[in-house]
């Protein structure tokens, strides 16, 4: 901190003003005017990658102004396959709780004098962000949720005469308990299964939790289980290290034979 200090020091003049600080605030926030519509670049970021971009509409002759994602946050959650319905139902529920409009697939501010446009501008953005992520967590869930009970379900088949649990918490050797979708209890020992998808969250705690009970005295046999091994890209490799990567639609005849095989 203190060097960082010192180069502001060299490029700011004697009132404490610095031009390359000042550049750099400024290109936070960019401004565009497109078909009548000023477009903001904020300086929040959506799962995707992109900035918020948020729409202002004169109204009124310009006496007041209409503030909009102009239906970017939707385009956010289908761009990204996330649930549209779940998206509707977040957005009603943020728009109620921030004081804005939702119209099915546009969240707005209607008739916003000039003394407000700031707040607005801010608010919206950080709308946006709000509902975007909060769709996509329950999206991820709802996915999950799919996927635990189809395989809670074939370990019920493939494992008709052994222990079946749900939702297993087993400790790894950093002695944290680490939450499993289901633990089968055979004469061979313990075979844990956790579900994960392609996010990378969902990656990294499949991989941290597996990693962690691969450690111990007398590890159990660890399955990593996905909709689609092909969606998980170049971390498949790493995962493959700590347990053995199948997808939730595997046979059950496959499912007994992996899971008991030496």
């Amino acid at each position: 901190m203190a060097a960082q200090a010192i180069v502001l020091e060299q490029h700011s003049d004697a009132g404490g003003r610095s031009a390359t600080l000042e550049t750099a605030i400024r290109s936070l926030v960019s401004l565009s005017y497109v078909h009548g519509r000023f477009r903001v670049d904020m300086p929040v970021v959506l799962p995707s990658g992109s900035s918020a971009t948020v729409t202002i509409c004169p109204e009124g002759g310009g006496e007041t102004f209409m503030v909009t994602d102009d239906g970017a946050a939707l385009f956010e959650v289908t761009s990204g396959a996330f649930s549209e319905p779940i998206f509707s139902r977040v957005a009603r529920e943020r728009c109620a709780r921030y004081g804005a409009k939702f119209d099915g697939g546009t969240m707005l501010y209607l008739r916003v004098h000039a003394d407000q446009l700031r707040g607005a501008i801010v608010t919206m953005a950080n709308l946006m962000k709000e509902v975007v992520d909060e769709t996509v967590n329950r999206s991820l869930h709802q996915n999950m949720r799919q996927i635990d009970l189809e395989l809670w379900d074939k370990l019920e088949r493939a494992f008709a005469g052994c222990q079946v649990e749900r939702r297993v918490h087993l400790f790894g050797e950093s002695t944290a308990s680490h939450e499993f979708s289901a633990v089968v209890t055979t004469s061979q020992g313990l075979i844990a299964f956790d579900t994960f998808s392609a996010q990378g969250n969902s990656i990294n705690s499949v991989f941290v939790k597996m990693a962690d009970i691969s450690r111990g005295d007398a590890p159990p046999k660890g399955f990593a289980v996905t909709k689609r091994v092909a969606d998980i890209g170049p971390k498949l490799n790493l995962i493959n290290t700590v347990a053995q990567v199948i997808e939730v639609g595997i046979e059950t005849r496959d499912l007994h034979r992996l899971a008991l095989a030496a």
